[in-house]
This record gives structure tokens, C-alpha cells and sequence, in this order.
């Protein structure tokens, strides 16, 4: 039987799957390019490969920040903390996060279009989340004026 507790461990083993798989391409990634896997491939100029690997490093740094603070979030749930400042935190952290990560798509889409797409799920992304986190904001906000009402 499907729970919560399955639910929120599903999330935990994908946030690190995704990392590993992160980190795996991170370290492939000159060699990949080199033996000429991105040619013709994903709408990448020829002339434009090399640019591949300095945007693909500079996703990383938001991309790590948000899975690392998805995994603390995720964390939290597990422990039942859920509508807490610090998990509000984490959220905006995500968020910020993804427009970072969305920024540099932009960026990118020198070296193909395709990363105009990427940045446009990216920043819609960030703005889903952005909800989520002020309606958890509004949350912990009622949370804390109930726990002070006598």
C-alpha cells in the first residue's frame, strides 16, 4: 500500500539519483565532448560545443545548492516537521535556485535554442515553487499565531 512515508523516500532516492546522474555527466562530460557525442545532436553548432562544458559547470553550483536543501526539506517531512521557518527556508532556497539555473539557460541558448526551452521550464519551475513556498509561509504563520493564542 502507497503511504506518505513511501511517497516522501520515493522523493529522497530520485533527489539523489539525479545528483549521482549530475555528478556522472559533470565527469564525462570533457570526454563526451571530446569523442564528439554532442555532434549533430540537440541542435549544438559544431563551433559551439566547447561552450557546452563552461554552462553545463556553472548549472551545477544552483543545481547542487537546490538538492542539497530538497534533501534537507525532504528530511524535515520525514521527520514531521513540515510547516516549519526552516523548511520555508529551503523552499526559497529551491526557488532562487531555479531562476539561477534558469538564468543560465538563457545564457546558453548561445550554443543552442533548445536551452530557451530549458530556461523557460526552469523559471516556470522556480515560480511554482515560489507559491508553494509562500503558501507555506502562510502556514507557518498561522501555525505560530495558534500556538500563541491561549
Amino acid at each position: 500500500m502507497w503511504s506518505r512515508d513511501r511517497s516522501v523516500l520515493l522523493s529522497i532516492v530520485a533527489t539523489r539519483i539525479i545528483a549521482i546522474l549530475a555528478l556522472a555527466l559533470a565527469l564525462a562530460l570533457p570526454g563526451l565532448i571530446e569523442h564528439g557525442f554532442f555532434s549533430n545532436r540537440f541542435l549544438l553548432l559544431e563551433e559551439n560545443i566547447r561552450w557546452l562544458m563552461p554552462f553545463y559547470y556553472s548549472f551545477l553550483v544552483p543545481a547542487a545548492i537546490a538538492l542539497y536543501a530538497l534533501e534537507r526539506l525532504l528530511a524535515a517531512i520525514r521527520s514531521e516537521q513540515v510547516f516549519t521557518a526552516r523548511n520555508v527556508r529551503y523552499l526559497r532556497i529551491i526557488t532562487w535556485c531555479c531562476f539561477f539555473a534558469g538564468l543560465i539557460m538563457l545564457v546558453s541558448t548561445v550554443t543552442s535554442i533548445v536551452f530557451a526551452v530549458l530556461a523557460i521550464l526552469t523559471a516556470f519551475f522556480g515560480v511554482i515553487l515560489r507559491v508553494v513556498k509562500n503558501l507555506f509561509a502562510a502556514a507557518v504563520a498561522l501555525q505560530d499565531e495558534s500556538d500563541y493564542t491561549i
